[in-house]
């Protein structure tokens, strides 16, 4: 079961979106965003050293491989289907995507894993074999991009250049991989309980019903005025009651499975004043 940082600020905020374009417009969707809006927070030691354990282990190749769209799904799809585009304006040369309403966004350090995480989701939620959401899933065109907002698109450009390098500066250079994960970063550092006073996130879902023509669109927000380690505590506690309870999509037959197939229980969960999780939706017309 995936439910902590890494995976639930898109992955559940997606399923949501997704059924509610279905209960009320009897629609499959077309497109996903996923941006994260607001965020405040630092690295541990454990992060950085993860990274670079994963780069000297598997190497940048079998990475992006397993972080494809799609590449967890248990469901294939052809060639023609993944390599299809969303009907939002896509990224520019530079990989900075503009779109009105949302601002200036491009890939985040999130980014490979919430693209294949809510791959699976779809494969879960597909075919005759599904955890039920029907009749057709999240939809046979569907499309996910995970972003980052930016205030603007130099700002953007900057910020993915800036990450591209920092992140193959300590992945792949001995050096300076060394000075990351033994002196700056060693295992088990962290920020301070004073350091993460005031840390917080935002997660905003953007989805468009497969519809031409069809302005609406359905806003998902997911906001934690905490940490975002603290966060996957909370939400790992709160994923471990589901299941606990039972009466979900994933008490179904075992499985890997996602956030999305805990559903409303486990949303109801973190929504709940002792989990300080923020979940709203709304309809909005362009």
């Amino acid at each position: 079961m995936t439910a902590g940082w890494g995976a639930v600020p898109a992955d559940l905020p997606t399923y949501l979106a997704v059924r509610h374009i279905r209960e009320t417009m009897s629609l499959p969707t077309r497109e996903v965003i996923a941006s994260l809006d607001d965020a405040r927070g630092s690295f541990s030691g454990g992060s950085i050293n993860s990274m670079c354990d994963l780069e000297m282990s598997y190497g940048s190749a079998r990475i992006a491989a397993a972080s494809a769209p799609f590449a967890l799904s248990p469901v294939s799809r052809s060639s023609a289907e993944i390599a299809k585009n969303g009907v939002l304006p896509a990224p520019n040369l530079f990989g900075v995507q503009v779109v009105e309403g949302m601002g200036a966004l491009v890939d985040g350090p999130q980014t490979g894993i919430e693209t294949g995480i809510i791959g699976r989701s779809w494969g879960l939620f597909a075919g005759q074999e599904s955890y039920s959401l029907g009749p057709d899933g999240y939809g046979k065109n569907f499309f996910f991009s995970s972003r980052v907002r930016q205030s603007g698109p130099f700002t953007a450009w900057l910020f993915r250049a800036g990450l591209i390098l920092l992140t193959t500066a300590i992945t792949k250079i001995p050096p300076l991989r060394n000075l990351a994960t033994k002196t700056l970063f060693p295992p088990g550092t962290g920020p301070s309980e004073e350091q993460r006073r005031g840390n917080h996130f935002t997660y905003r879902v953007v989805a468009i019903p497969d519809q031409e023509g069809n302005s609406r669109r359905v806003e998902v927000k997911l906001a934690y005025q905490g940490d975002p380690y603290v966060f996957t505590g909370v939400s790992l506690t709160e994923a471990a009651l589901v299941l606990l309870e039972g009466g979900t999509p994933a008490h179904q037959r075992g499985g890997i499975l996602t956030s999305a197939m805990l559903g409303d229980k486990f949303v109801e969960r973190l929504k709940q004043p002792q989990a300080g999780v923020e979940i709203e939706i709304k309809v909005v017309n362009e």
